[in-house]
């Protein structure tokens, strides 16, 4: 079933690279053409440590990190997050305002990783990761203060440990840091962001909403 189908309604897929300027600028450019104008935007894309695994230097000792797989995280899930949010704002100030932009962190862009859930696991926490999560917290709130007069809502949602088919025992362990005792499930993270983008959250703004299972309240 085609993704139209699926949500009963139209959609247009756009592929873009998040880290090239030009290549968002375009995206958007057709998004706002086609529906005429913007009043909604996520930015989620990232990499991460499962998306990282098949490059073997991604979970390095902070001691040795390379250089060039620091940069391409911070390229990919901060500068790529400035850029959406650049151009969607532009795109959100053309359409009159009024709309609503959630930048999507982690809750390891709020809280330290417990390292020892990872062991014999074939991925890791790393720096970079926590470092660009949590500048988008910072982005968030500074957008949202730049933005409030154009009536443009910036909201930060912050994600616990999401369940995608992982390892038993990772989830085990990642769930024993959880008061909720479980990892989230992708439903979950929809509706809350749905919520962020709706009418329903229209006197929020600059706000980060962790959706942890409690995790962040220990």
């Amino acid at each position: 079933m085609s993704l139209a189908g699926a949500l009963g309604s139209e959609c247009q897929g756009v592929e873009a690279d998040i880290t090239k300027e030009v290549e968002v600028r375009k995206a958007v450019g057709v998004a706002a053409a086609r529906w005429n104008g913007l009043d909604g935007a996520v930015s989620n894309a990232a990499l991460t440590g499962e998306g990282l695994i098949a490059e073997g230097n991604a979970f390095a000792p902070f001691e040795d990190y390379p250089l060039d797989v620091w940069r391409r995280v911070i390229d990919v899930n901060l500068t790529g997050s400035f850029l959406v949010a650049r151009e969607s704002g532009r795109a959100m100030k053309a359409s009159g305002g009024n709309a609503s932009m959630v930048l999507v962190s982690s809750i390891y862009g709020l809280i330290a990783p417990d390292h020892r859930i990872y062991d014999g696991q074939p991925f890791k926490s790393f720096a970079a990761y926590s470092a660009s999560k949590a500048g988008i917290v910072g982005l968030t709130r500074w957008l949202a203060t730049w933005w409030a007069k154009d009536g443009i809502r910036v909201n930060c949602l912050a994600p616990g440990g999401t369940y995608n088919d992982h390892d038993p025992a990772f989830a085990a362990a990642y769930s024993t840091r959880v008061p909720l005792g479980r990892m989230a499930n992708r439903d979950e993270l929809s509706a809350s962001l749905l919520f962020l983008l709706s009418d329903a959250s229209s006197y929020i703004t600059g706000q980060v909403l962790a959706v942890d299972g409690g995790m962040s309240a220990w």
